[in-house]
């Protein structure tokens, strides 16, 4: 669970809020450069978090992006928070946010929040060594999922972010930990 100091939020349609809560989306690169270290999270250390709130008037959803801005998470406010959000957006202009919808009607996926959020940090812990080349890592942590194959770094890559978003279980939790233990300072 993250804990947001301060958030970009964005005034849209409702047929905008309809399709960032339950289609699945991808906005474009502009966007996403809007975003860029404009969140102040409550937690330090390292966490590329690009999101925002979008507002309609009526209600709030908030919404994490990847790095190539699909949808990764999306989450209602407290009743209280989403009070306040609508009273700030009322001096907002609306705004058009250039996305595109993949598809309608995007399935559940019937994890907890702990568990999307546990997805999600493996997700991004993923690509940050797949794009900062740390090869021993990854390779360690393909390992304890898959066992040991030979394939090439890009192939590991993109087989634990597919396993990852098709069967995340109890390896994965068991993933997280290990993860979450090679950031703790001795």
């Amino acid at each position: 669970m993250l804990h947001v100091k301060k958030i970009l939020i964005f005034r849209v349609p409702s047929v905008d809020i309809d399709h960032f809560c339950f289609s699945d989306i991808l906005v474009e690169k502009e966007f996403l450069n809007q975003l860029y270290g404009k969140t102040i999270l409550y937690k330090k250390g390292k966490h590329k978090f690009l999101g925002c709130l979008f507002c309609d008037l009526n209600r709030v959803v908030a919404v994490e992006f990847s790095s190539e801005g699909i949808v990764l998470a999306r989450s209602c406010l407290l009743l209280d928070e989403e009070a306040e959000v609508i009273d700030s957006a009322k001096d907002c202009e609306q705004v058009v946010v250039p996305y595109k919808v993949l598809s309608l009607n995007s399935s559940s996926s019937f994890l907890t929040r702990m568990e999307e959020f546990q997805r999600n940090y493996l997700y991004q812990e993923f690509t940050f060594l797949y794009e900062n080349k740390d090869i021993d890592k990854l390779e360690y942590l393909y390992e304890e999922i898959f066992g040991s194959k030979q394939v090439d770094f890009s192939t590991k890559y993109q087989q634990l972010i597919d396993d990852l978003f098709k069967h995340f279980d109890f390896r994965y939790q068991k993933l997280f930990q290990i993860v979450k233990l090679s950031y703790l300072k001795k």
